[in-house]
């Protein structure tokens, strides 16, 4: 269905596979020490996640402009170092601003869309069953969103020779 757990529930399921599906079994203590710190890591990703695009973007901005205010500052000084600032401010420095994302309100309206396209495949099974054949056209018209979309999923969760766990 297209309500895919969200990365952050599948950081978490891995979690709770270490601990009820692997730690259990691990015998050596350096085995079990290394799982845990594994748990620590994937419980760190979790935490920067949601927050990422939005650190990289305003940390963009902000080098962007950094580099211009080195480059206006150094800029009167005759040396090769001075002019290397100089060139990096009117090239990188000169890079737009990108805009900062708006992670929360972006995954919370893909996750109720999610929801409402699961519902309206009820919906026009519902319609087809009464016998209205404009269900099937309207029934296409959603497959013809979620094919490609299920095709990049996968496509971007293949690993060499199969899915993850399958090959």
């Amino acid at each position: 269905m297209n309500t895919t757990p969200s990365i952050d529930e599948l950081l978490e399921g891995l979690i709770f596979a270490l601990s009820d599906e692997i730690l259990p079994y691990l015998t050596n203590e350096k085995s079990q020490a290394t799982a845990v710190m594994m748990q620590s890591v994937i419980q760190e990703l979790r935490q920067v996640l949601p927050v990422f695009d939005t650190y990289i973007a305003e940390e963009h901005n902000q080098m962007t402009k950094v580099l211009r205010d080195v480059a206006s500052l150094v800029g009167s000084i005759n040396s090769d170092a001075a002019q290397r600032i100089s060139e990096r401010g009117s090239t990188l420095g000169a890079v737009a601003d990108v805009p900062v994302p708006e992670n929360d309100d972006v995954n919370s309206a893909h996750r109720a869309l999610g929801f409402a396209l699961q519902d309206t495949l009820r919906d026009l099974d519902e319609l087809q069953r009464k016998g209205f054949a404009v269900a099937d056209d309207a029934l296409d018209t959603v497959r013809s969103y979620l094919y490609p979309s299920f095709v990049r999923y996968a496509n971007t969760v293949s690993v060499e020779g199969g899915m993850v766990g399958r090959g």
